[in-house]
């Protein structure tokens, strides 16, 4: 890879780990809700900027909507409030590893998918490294938490978003298989954007809000929009079309870790020995889970999810 190559590849992990940075900053002052629909409605605005300089790249979207929509429902709605929710009561770190796991799900979920991986030692120990990962991190914040029913629902909160990149995932390999990336990128942001306006909408009108959200917080909202969605995007197709789908997918490995410093440097946040241990336990599970094997397997370069990619990981 060429240094240009190597820029755009870590600022990729740059923008997608501070995207649960965004995330806690905003939600600390707006409802999830709100923060998603503004992520997906920008989001797709700013993705839109491309089509008037590549027009064709949207030739027959119609055809698509159905499964635009039910991709986005997996890949953007369900994880992207999943993970908003969970961050009102877990780190932004510990987030961002919670949601490495999307490859191990995906592991166990292909085991029954049409067309899906057969199960091997290897990729069951992939899933068990993984998941010891996801104890070791998660078990001594659990008691110091006292057991805290809204912490493990958080922790929950957050392996929803990540079970649901695994089935998004699936289903645009499915669904979405031989239209141009910058169209599938499009058409699930574009298609969650339709389809949360008017759930937000109905949200505000039972739950008014009682203050204008912050500068800072419209900030973060608007930074996670353009900069950890349509940016983000942009660069991980580049990056696609010019080293290829595996290279690409070493940004798996460097975004939690970058999630990890912006929680310390920019929210102060406590990372102790078992978080920096469940890291390298899950990295290791993702590791072993990309591993060749001969079984017929969906092809990692068809899962246009940010999750996937964000190790399959965003938040």
């Amino acid at each position: 890879m060429r240094p240009k190559e190597y820029l755009v590849l870590f600022g990729l992990a740059a923008l997608w780990g501070a995207s649960f940075l965004f995330i806690k900053v905003a939600v600390s002052d707006m409802p999830p809700v709100l923060l998603v629909t503004i992520r997906l409605v920008f989001g797709a605005l700013g993705l839109l900027l491309v089509v008037p300089f590549r027009p064709k790249v949207m030739q027959g979207w119609r055809r698509h909507l159905g499964a635009f929509a039910l991709v986005a429902l997996f890949n953007a709605i369900i994880p992207y409030l999943a993970i908003s929710w969970g961050e009102l009561h877990v780190t932004s770190g510990m987030a961002a590893i919670l949601n490495a796991t999307t490859p191990l799900v995906l592991v166990i979920v292909s085991i029954w998918w049409p067309g899906g991986e057969r199960l091997t030692w290897l990729r069951l120990a992939a899933v068990l490294v993984g998941f010891v990962g996801v104890g070791v991190l998660v078990g001594p914040a659990a008691l110091s938490a006292g057991g805290s029913n809204l912490f493990l629902l958080g922790i929950l909160a957050c392996l929803l978003g990540a079970a649901s990149y695994a089935f998004g995932s699936l289903f645009a390999h499915k669904l979405l298989v031989g239209l141009p990336p910058i169209q599938q990128a499009i058409g699930q942001i574009g298609c969650g954007a339709v389809l949360l306006l008017p759930i937000a909408g109905a949200d505000l009108a039972l739950q008014p809000l009682t203050h204008i959200p912050s500068a800072l917080a419209l900030g973060a909202a608007l930074a996670l929009a353009l900069g950890g969605t349509s940016l983000a995007y942009l660069c991980y197709f580049w990056l696609i079309d010019t080293v290829g789908p595996t290279r690409t997918l070493i940004v798996t490995y460097l975004l939690p870790c970058m999630a990890l410093v912006y929680g310390v440097l920019l929210l102060h946040e406590q990372v102790g020995l078992n978080a920096l241990a469940g890291l390298a336990l899950v990295l290791m599970g993702v590791f072993l889970a990309g591993r060749r094997s001969p079984a017929k397997s969906v092809k990692p370069e068809s899962m246009m999810s940010e999750s996937q990619v964000e190790s399959g990981v965003l938040g």
